[in-house]
């Protein structure tokens, strides 16, 4: 099996940096050797970046981690380095593209068929350690992981991203097209979309407590709250024009949550994370 110089690299955006360092840092620490900018500094050093950092994302790592948020879209570092990356996945023709999510933003040539891992589910240790179990269960033999390490995931981990995202406490994958996204054996739907209107609030679910997105028409998140069970029609609606705590939107995206304590400490991750502009 080839040997890379890089078990991951990753992609990401500056305005993720936060995660995405505590992830490259909980991997450091168990010796898995990651591409991440900052601990490079030298080594890019007066290199031509483009040519350089197209031969890494190409050649140099076994997994190319893609951390998506509507930033990552934007930039042209991020497109230089995702393109560079499917290049080898479609000369290859191996799993090597491991998407990653923030929000539902639809990246070129990432398909809505690749199973990927919502960040929004995983702190940042936890995502570190699921990078590990993809690792022991690609390249056991290849790797050089402390055995405390892996034995420590290995109760506590799924063992596919397919099964990590079909877990009934997970979310679900985000609707392609921003409607209702999943729907459970008792057809209730887990995540709805919906026009920020009366009557478009009207039809969400009520029956258990959610967290709730205000989106612009250009699916920014202008605000992220939390509703209780009984209370989502009545709190949402205070966000309308006519209502008491009017936020600018074009639709609404709730997620029903098992308790009103899960909604809040989930709710407070997205805010600290991407920061919408009505929660300031």
């Amino acid at each position: 099996m080839k040997a890379y110089e890089y078990d991951f690299a990753f992609s990401f955006a500056g305005e993720d940096r936060e995660y995405v360092e505590e992830v490259a840092n909980n991997l450091k620490n168990s010796d898995i050797k990651v591409f991440y900018d900052v601990f490079e500094q030298v080594n890019l050093w007066g290199k031509n970046l483009y040519s350089h950092l197209d031969e890494v994302y190409r050649n140099k790592a076994r997994f190319c981690v893609i951390f998506i948020s509507e930033h990552y879209r934007r930039k042209n570092w991020t497109n230089h380095e995702r393109e560079s990356a499917q290049t080898r996945a479609f000369q290859k023709n191996e799993e090597y593209i491991l998407p990653a999510r923030f929000d539902n933003t639809e990246i070129p040539g990432v398909h809505s068929t690749t199973a990927y891992i919502n960040l929004l589910e995983f702190s940042p240790k936890q995502f570190a350690q699921l990078l590990i179990k993809k690792l022991k269960t690609i390249d056991t033999d290849a790797l050089k992981i402390p055995k405390t390490t892996l034995k420590a995931n290995q109760s506590k981990l799924p063992v596919k991203a397919s099964d990590v995202n079909n877990r009934k406490s997970r979310q679900t994958m985000i609707a392609q097209h921003h409607g209702i996204s999943d729907t459970s054996k008792d057809s209730k739907h887990k995540t709805q979309t919906v026009n920020f209107t009366a009557e478009g609030i009207s039809q969400l679910s009520n029956d258990k407590p959610v967290i709730y997105k205000i989106l612009t028409e250009g699916k920014k998140n202008n605000y992220t709250g939390v509703a209780k069970r009984g209370e989502v029609h009545k709190t949402i609606q205070k966000h309308l024009k006519s209502g008491k705590y009017y936020v600018p939107g074009h639709k609404v995206y709730i997620e029903r949550m098992n308790s009103i304590k899960e909604a809040r400490q989930k709710a407070d991750r997205i805010i600290i994370r991407s920061k919408p502009k009505y929660n300031e």
